[in-house]
Order: structure tokens, then C-alpha cells, then sequence
């Protein structure tokens, strides 16, 4: 793809991501991407086939923009694996921060029960066995429970972070705006450091 027409696309995919986060797929329309990219509609088809694909294609590009696990932080946590927790929750917070439409868009693509979805990436999948292993070091340093899995420990944490951003417009009235801070993220991440350290309770 020559260098113009993949800027045109990336220009697509965002505006896309953008509209499709704000409104989900039914309430987004080719029509309106378009004009707001300032890009002919065929051209969209042209790139993505349909609306649908289109959808997907912008699913796919917010994971990506994602990264879980650079490589950065990936040597942090393989230096000392006994922070890991510490490392990864600070790290999955800075996604939603950098990319505040990520929540949007996967809350969408399980709301729209009519879209497939496409076949997702997996959790940073270059590093998955890597972080595994960093795992299974941090637990036989008694960091995380003896019998907690991989895979139950990665979704606690991506919970705990997709939760917060998700719902911080009603939990900072119903729960406590200071949670919400810098100072109340600090300190929710310390607090929930103790969950996976039960032998330091």
C-alpha cells in the first residue's frame, strides 16, 4: 500500500474508532465517517468492503493501539517479578488514559449483538508466553496466590482497570470523587496490591 493511501486509511480508522465509540455501530453511518474523514464513501468500501467491516477493522486497530506490554515494561516486570502486579495494573491504567475510546469500543462490540466479531488478537500475544513466565516466577516468590491461574490473574487485573475507567462518571458521585484523582488511583492500586499477596496480609 503506497504511503498516501495507507495515511488515508489510518485517517479513516480513527475518525472511525472516534464515532463508533461515541455512538456504536447502529448509530454510526458510512455517510457520516466519510464526511468527517473528508474522504469519498467509496473509498471506505473501497479499504473495508461494508460498514460491518469497517466496524471491525476499528476494533482491531484500538487493540493494537493498545499494547498491553511494551517491551519497557516487560523487562521492568522480568527484573522484578515480585512487583509485577504493581507493574501491570499502573500499565493497564496508562492504556485507558492514552486511549480513552478502548473502553468504549469493546463495551459496544458486546452490545451489538448483531455484529460478528472479528478474529481479535490475543493479549499481546508476541509477549504472552514471556509474561507467563514472569508469572510463574512472581509466584513461587509467594507475589500472587500458588493457585491462582494465568489467565484468572490477567482478567482480575484488566477488570479491575477496565471497571474504573468505565464507570468513573457514576462511581465518582455514588462512591467518591477522590477515588478518581491521581492520588485516589495511587491509592487503589496499593490497596489492591494486598489481594495478591494474601501471605502479607
Amino acid at each position: 500500500m503506497q504511503e498516501r493511501a495507507r495515511k488515508t486509511r489510518e485517517k479513516i480508522l480513527n475518525v472511525a474508532v472516534r464515532m463508533f465509540a461515541e455512538c456504536g455501530f447502529h448509530g454510526t453511518t458510512v455517510d457520516a465517517i466519510a464526511d468527517a474523514a473528508e474522504v469519498n464513501k467509496q473509498r471506505i468500501y473501497a479499504y473495508f468492503e461494508s460498514k460491518t467491516g469497517l466496524f471491525e477493522s476499528s476494533l482491531i486497530h484500538v487493540l493494537g493501539d493498545m499494547k498491553l506490554i511494551s517491551g519497557k515494561v516487560l523487562a521492568e516486570a522480568n527484573e522484578n517479578p515480585a512487583r509485577l502486579t504493581e507493574i501491570l495494573l499502573n500499565e493497564y491504567m496508562s492504556v485507558h488514559k492514552r486511549n480513552p475510546y478502548f473502553w468504549r469500543m469493546l463495551a459496544w462490540a458486546n452490545l451489538e449483538d448483531e455484529t460478528p466479531l472479528p478474529q481479535l488478537p490475543g493479549i499481546n500475544h508476541e509477549h504472552y508466553n514471556e509474561l507467563a513466565a514472569i508469572f510463574d516466577r512472581a509466584r513461587e516468590q509467594a507475589a500472587v496466590p500458588a493457585d491462582m491461574s494465568f489467565e484468572v490473574y490477567i482478567f482480575l487485573l484488566m477488570s479491575v482497570s477496565f471497571f474504573y475507567n468505565s464507570n468513573r462518571k457514576t462511581l465518582s458521585q455514588t462512591l467518591s470523587k477522590e477515588l478518581f484523582t491521581a492520588t485516589g488511583q495511587k491509592l487503589l492500586i496499593s490497596q489492591c496490591l494486598g489481594l495478591f499477596l494474601p501471605n502479607q496480609q
